[in-house]
């Protein structure tokens, strides 16, 4: 794992420190900590309902207004639950990306995807005037075919895993050093969830760093660097992924593990 250096200070590209998240009167985060690097993929592993997705959410600060959360979370030296909501629009999407769960769900059915992945960068940077080769370059990047013929396409005329790439093609359009991705590869064929997983690692090459939430050890076998078990709100088990797969402790990562084997 690579670290930055901050003020001198060496430190890890986004540290999350005792998570504690609330939705109404229930707890669904219970001291949640953990650190990623430059250049890592992190997978935080667990069954529906275990609160992986509420982690990538409190990251991006788009929990809902009835939610509650306590802790730290510190990317690039800045605690993001102690910032003003202007500082958190500016690094959501120009310095952290999210990839969700359901494209369907994501985008806009009114709008090409080309436009949509641009009205992306423009948000950030209103004054650039090449707005429309970035979003282009960005869609070639996530693997799109044709990016100039799809550009002008809308949602319901591209299968599910053109659109998953154009949701990759809008995080990564302002070039990011963090990608978050809600279960991408979720009802997609395998040949598709494969050619998205590989996409992550090149990714990962650049230098990027990506936390993939799963439930689905085969995907975290192919793609991981480092893993978080994570229970009922709980980690329960932490290590590399050949520590993981190798010598697991937890009866339930034993039983995630099992199931990939059956």
């Amino acid at each position: 794992m690579k670290e930055l250096e901050y003020h001198g200070k060496v430190m890890a590209l986004l540290e999350i420190k005792d998570l504690k998240l609330w939705y109404g009167d229930k707890q669904v985060l219970f001291d949640v900590s953990f650190s990623l690097g430059e250049g890592e993929i992190l997978c935080i592993v667990g069954e529906s309902g275990s609160g992986k997705s509420s982690i990538l959410y409190s990251v991006m600060g788009l929990l809902p207004n009835y939610a509650r959360v306590k802790g730290k979370i510190i990317f690039e030296g800045e605690d993001l639950l102690s910032a003003g909501e202007e500082k958190k629009r500016a690094i959501r999407g120009r310095k952290i990306g999210m990839v969700f769960q359901e494209p369907s769900a994501y985008l806009d059915p009114l709008f090409t995807v080309g436009s949509q992945v641009e009205e992306a960068y423009r948000i950030h940077f209103p004054e650039a005037g090449d707005s429309e080769e970035k979003a282009l370059q960005a869609m070639k990047k996530a693997g799109i075919p044709d990016p100039q013929e799809k550009y002008g396409l809308y949602p319901h005329q591209l299968s599910g895993g053109l659109k998953q790439r154009v949701c990759i093609a809008t995080a990564l359009v302002c070039d990011p050093p963090l990608i978050l991705a809600d279960e991408p590869t979720t009802a997609l064929d395998v040949s598709v969830q494969k050619r998205i997983l590989n996409l992550f690692l090149t990714l990962k090459e650049e230098g990027r760093s990506i936390i993939l939430v799963t439930h689905d050890f085969g995907v975290v076998a192919q793609i991981a660097d480092n893993v978080i078990v994570l229970k009922e709100g709980r980690i329960v088990e932490r290590g590399s992924v050949f520590e993981i797969f190798d010598n697991p402790k937890d009866p339930y990562t034993k039983q995630l593990l099992e199931a990939i084997l059956l």
